[in-house]
């Protein structure tokens, strides 16, 4: 664990959870000491993480990981509950669906069988998801034959989640897409719908897989993480300060 402090500071602490300490990050934390924060890194390679009172930015890779480490700290930049959100759809689609954002149907289905039942009952091709794209296992199926194949692949799988299939209509075209406070990378048009929906489930740092149905556009599936490289570190140091000051 490493603490620097600025010359000026007013005990504005702010804990840095990361995955690694490489020269992106290095860049974070340099930029918020010089801004008057006393910032303390906790590297996960090397350190334990125990709870604590600061608040917390946590930049990591892993979403499960920072699901559990968000309950270690009273505030984080992404708050649990978009962790939440962010490892189970079915909670995700009823979470917007309840602000009024179109949500795609879905079927849970629990067995390679049942897969194949459900594609094969008309849906054609299909997105065969998980509970999270955290997994890395989602993709499009154009048969029935071929989505059982995939659930049977599945069932081998240590992760429990893993074996969990949840089938979704086929999107026209994904979109991957990542909100950094008020800035949306690769969002186009979208940018505004993307921002107030990010607003409503109070994720300030995602990246989002969105579907387009025709001219819709349905969000299939949320991290609260993005890739972090030197282009994106004045955004990300920018919206570490406006949360902190209350902005978000």
């Amino acid at each position: 664990m490493v603490v620097i402090e600025a010359g000026t500071t007013v005990n504005q602490d702010i804990t840095l959870v990361l995955s690694k300490y490489g020269p992106v990050e290095q860049k974070i934390h340099n930029d918020l000491v010089n801004r008057g924060f006393r910032v303390t890194i906790i590297n996960t390679r090397d350190d334990e993480v125990k709870r604590g009172n600061s608040k917390a930015v946590l930049l990591l890779d892993d979403t499960f990981e920072a699901l559990v480490i968000s309950s270690l700290f009273e505030d984080t930049l992404n708050p649990r509950g978009a962790y939440v959100l962010a490892i189970n759809r079915a909670a995700l689609f009823r979470e917007l669906s309840r602000l009024g954002y179109p949500t795609p149907e879905i079927s849970v289905a629990l067995n390679p069988n049942v897969v194949g039942k459900v594609i094969r009952g008309g849906l054609g091709r299909a997105y065969l998801a998980t509970p999270s794209p955290a997994l890395s296992l989602d993709g499009l199926v154009t048969t029935w034959e071929g989505g059982k194949s995939v659930a049977e692949h599945r069932m081998y799988m240590a992760n429990p989640l893993a074996r969990i299939n949840m089938v979704i209509k086929a999107p026209d075209k994904i979109i991957n897409v990542q909100v950094i406070g008020d800035e949306c990378i690769g969002c186009g048009d979208l940018k505004p719908w993307v921002l107030k929906l990010s607003r409503n489930i109070g994720c300030i740092m995602c990246t989002y897989t969105i579907g387009a149905y025709g001219n819709e556009h349905l969000i299939l599936g949320v991290e609260p993480r993005i890739e972090l490289t030197m282009d994106v570190v004045n955004n990300v140091v920018n919206t570490i300060a406006r949360w902190f000051n209350g902005e978000w």
